[in-house]
């Protein structure tokens, strides 16, 4: 098993650091890989996996990552998270790919239900077959240039979860978005800062 985050730049990188730590405290023997490109450094306390990028189509580049760590079990994490506990034996369910739902409805600021078309939530994701990640990579490929900026890796991963022996994890566990900073977060496995929550997760007490 390994864990594997995507980051290029360096606006993200203290949430990345408290992410890895996170990891490390609850799954100290599991590698942790960064992947990003060649003009970002490496995390502490990682390995590297690293591929061009054109500077624009994030969600392409997220995809390529993935399909090129050739591997089986992984564990993919978006950087705005935090791990409270041991998460290897989630790998011991059969599955080719365990996938976070989203309970719905989940308005956008159209007005339009997110969870029809996006119903799993990307920042975490368990995977035990590598072909997963190879098929949302060429999903996300032949997407507009709009989707392959952002958004594609959510469509593409509710495209090919049907192709696969897919388990549905409940996002109100292992992937969870507190809805005020102060709440009572210790029953939930990960935690997710993510949008304008992510200055909560930088506060966040060691």
């Amino acid at each position: 098993m390994i864990i594997a985050f995507l980051m290029v730049g360096e606006a993200q990188r203290p949430l990345a650091e408290l992410m890895v730590a996170s990891c490390k405290r609850h799954m100290p023997t599991v590698p942790v890989v960064h992947m990003r490109d060649e003009a970002t450094p490496e995390v502490p306390n990682c390995s590297s996996q690293v591929l061009p990028w054109d500077g624009k189509h994030l969600m392409t580049y997220r995809g390529d990552h993935l399909a090129a760590l050739g591997r089986g079990d992984v564990l993919s994490l978006d950087v705005d998270v935090i791990v409270q506990r041991d998460l290897r034996p989630v790998f011991h369910r059969p599955f080719d790919v365990a996938l976070t739902k989203r309970k719905g409805p989940i308005y956008g600021p159209d007005g339009v239900d997110i969870t029809v078309a996006m119903p799993y939530n990307t920042g975490v994701m368990f995977c035990q077959r590598p072909e997963f990640w190879t098929r949302v990579s060429e999903l996300i490929h032949s997407m507009p240039d709009e989707l392959q900026t952002w958004w594609g890796d959510q469509i593409a991963v509710k495209a090919a979860a049907p192709e696969f022996r897919t388990l549905d994890l409940p996002c109100s566990i292992y992937n969870y978005t507190p809805a005020t900073e102060d709440e009572d977060v210790s029953d939930k496995a990960v935690v997710h800062y993510k949008g304008n929550r992510k200055e909560w997760m930088l506060r966040r007490q060691p």
